[in-house]
């Protein structure tokens, strides 16, 4: 099964504006660059290397770039269903409550996110995981997973003092409830008073100028939905925001339930509600929310046993599913719908993929 998450990503032919695309060309770039001009490209530009030095490695030992994408692709899968496994496993599973359950973790994923945008989801999966061992699990070790997320992709900084709140004080659930609530504010605060917060913070170098590009007037989906003609991404947009709002429905309807999974599921929701004004960062922070919602209503399914919540969510995760694949319906065609894409062997022949193969 993560081979076939492995396959998909290798073929996966990207955007010109995808982040994908990106890393094709750092792939290609550093096929004649030095360790020390790569070191003094990341000192000089990033904060976050990870990914980057993966396929400089890659570049200088001749590893297709492609193979790179598979591997942090099935690292990324391997992660969520690694924790789901670890959430059933306490509990008596009959086929129909697993399957139930199995289809829910699938339809979770972003995919346009998991092939498009790799680095965010790859840091996301060590967020997922830090959680899961240190605060479920109350690992020590566990901290360092979210350090390689900040290397990864540092806009997950903001889940380090979420992911020490909740370890210290892991059980004040009338406490997360308060903040969940409390954080709906954000939701018709104008972004000038997100701003002014980021300001009063001091946030300074690097990071700041990060900042600027989400929280100022550069927003990338409010260009999009305010520059485009096409009525499609605004159809997208309100159903995602829909979706959203279903799952903090449920947290509502349900606020009697209380556990450990439901309190990181609480302060992740009510810290990316400031971000509510910012789509871009809203809706990339959104991705970790869904995956611990998720997680939280898996435990919570085979604990009540109520499979009406869970068939709810299985239809609204499925609409997002299917605005993806309508979205990526000519990355697919290209990608997939060819010969050389349908058998081991001449997927193994065929020419790899370089940025002169990106789609416009």
């Amino acid at each position: 099964m993560i081979l076939i998450f492995g396959l998909v990503s290798y073929l996966y032919i990207p955007n010109y504006s995808d982040d994908r695309a990106r890393y094709f060309e750092v792939y290609e770039d550093f096929q004649n660059a030095s360790f020390i001009e790569m070191f003094s490209f990341f000192f000089l530009s990033s904060q976050d290397f990870i990914l980057q030095s993966l396929f400089y490695f890659a570049s200088q030992i001749e590893i297709p770039s492609q193979l790179v994408f598979a591997t942090v692709t099935m690292i990324t899968v391997s992660i969520v269903f690694y924790i789901y496994y670890k959430i059933i496993n306490g509990f008596p599973v009959s086929k129909t409550f697993g399957l139930l359950s199995l289809v829910l973790i699938f339809l979770s994923f972003s995919y346009l996110d998991l092939l498009s945008g790799t680095r965010f989801m790859f840091a996301t999966s060590f967020v997922l995981l830090a959680y899961y061992l240190g605060i479920v699990e109350k690992k020590k070790w566990a901290f360092l997973l979210l350090i390689i997320a900040v290397f990864i992709h540092f806009s997950t900084l903001v889940f380090i003092p979420i992911f020490l709140l909740l370890r210290f004080l892991p059980n004040k659930n009338n406490f997360y409830k308060i903040i969940f609530i409390a954080s709906f504010v954000f939701l018709v605060l104008p972004k000038t008073f997100v701003v002014s917060i980021f300001d009063l913070l001091g946030l300074g170098g690097a990071l700041q100028e990060k900042g600027k590009v989400y929280l100022n007037d550069d927003d990338f989906i409010t260009q999009g939905l305010t520059e485009s003609d096409s009525s499609g991404g605004l159809i997208i947009y309100y159903i995602s925001i829909v979706s959203l709002f279903l799952l903090y429905a449920y947290l509502i309807v349900t606020h009697k339930r209380a556990g450990i999974y439901r309190n990181i599921t609480l302060v992740v929701a009510a810290v990316i509600n400031v971000f509510y004004s910012t789509p871009t960062i809203f809706f990339r922070y959104a991705l970790v929310f869904k995956f611990f919602f998720v997680f939280m209503l898996v435990y919570e399914f085979y604990i009540y046993k109520n499979k009406k919540h869970i068939y709810i969510f299985i239809v609204t995760f499925l609409m997002n599913v299917i605005t993806q694949i309508i979205i990526a319906r000519n990355n697919i065609e290209i990608s997939f719908f060819n010969k050389e894409s349908w058998m081991l062997i001449t997927i193994i022949d065929k020419e790899k993929v370089s940025s002169k193969d990106f789609i416009y």
